[in-house]
């Protein structure tokens, strides 16, 4: 059973949720995380990146300090397969940034795939920082539960995976497995889960009132095409830039209300929510002086679920 969420992991925390900004998209696009013909595309997407490997390897050489380079290469040891070598990679990546928690999150993931058997405990510590730096962070989450199971604490295992399936985006395409990991963990150790289980479409934001984010876009349909063209680790990293992009865009130009909502949105569909409310606060200041666009800011908090709003 425990390698089973081991192998289960590598399907459902290696989370490509790029189509759940676009699906706050109120033109109703979206971007699947497994597109028709994903097993091809994703045996394409691998020799792309096989064949990527040496330029990175050099590239890397000549310039050690490269942090994205060094992301990339772990990404791309990752997609092949290479799991020792891709936490050896995200470790760089994380020593030159320390403060991004998905580098973390990535290196626990690496380590605990290469694992023969068991947890390792430098997989423990690597998602146990990415926690610290943000804690709603998915991937994290998902394996602090898998490192309960295999230590024998199935009932915790299952209280930290239904706490995520409680955050996790309506009709993401890794919830099914969540929730079938769940029933069968909980079968299996007899342990009753009735009443606790989220009902599938209950988070808060697929309810949103149209008036709190009408006109607000998500990803250009040009954007979303070449993610879904994209490998699944590939597309997490486009999506986790894009949205950073976003916020840099509005550390520089803060006076753009309909971009604060669109971060705050992006952020909560991301699992993000310590960050969600940390654009919140930051949307209330730069818009302080407008006490209609303040009341926006604070309504669309609200209907998105943003801790606190």
């Amino acid at each position: 059973m425990a390698r089973y969420a081991l192998i289960a992991a590598a399907a459902v925390a290696t989370f490509s949720i790029g189509f759940a900004i676009a699906r706050g998209d109120d033109r109703g696009a979206a971007v699947s995380g497994a597109p028709e013909g994903t097993d091809q595309a994703a045996a394409m997407g691998n020799a792309e990146l096989a064949q990527a490997i040496p330029q990175l390897e050099a590239r890397l050489e000549a310039n050690p300090e490269d942090e994205e380079g060094w992301a990339l290469l772990g990404l791309s040891y990752f997609q092949t397969g290479r799991y020792p070598e891709a936490a050896r990679a995200y470790g760089q990546a994380s020593e030159l940034n320390p403060t991004l928690a998905r580098y973390h999150a990535a290196r626990g993931e690496a380590l605990a795939l290469a694992a023969d058997e068991g947890f390792p405990e430098e997989a423990q510590q690597a998602f146990a920082r990415a926690l610290e730096l943000d804690p709603a962070d998915p991937r994290a989450r998902y394996f602090e539960g898998v490192r309960k199971d295999i230590a024998g604490d199935h009932a915790g295992a299952i209280d930290d995976w239904i706490a995520l399936l409680g955050d996790t985006p309506a009709g993401a395409p890794w919830e099914p497995d969540l929730r079938r990991l769940i029933a069968e963990v909980s079968a299996e150790h007899d342990i009753d889960v009735e009443g606790r289980v989220p009902p599938p479409g209950t988070r808060a934001q697929t309810n949103v009132p149209a008036a709190a984010t009408q006109a607000i876009p998500g990803p250009s349909p040009a954007e979303m095409r070449a993610a879904s063209n994209l490998p699944q680790g590939q597309q997490d990293m486009m999506i986790e830039d894009m949205v950073n992009g976003l916020d840099q865009r509005l550390t520089a130009n803060p006076n753009d209300p309909d971009g604060w909502i669109m971060l705050m949105r992006s952020r909560m569909q991301l699992g993000q929510s310590a960050q969600a409310g940390g654009a919140w606060r930051r949307a209330r200041e730069a818009v302080a002086g407008n006490s209609a666009q303040l009341e926006r800011i604070n309504a669309a908090a609200r209907a998105l679920g943003v801790p606190e709003a």
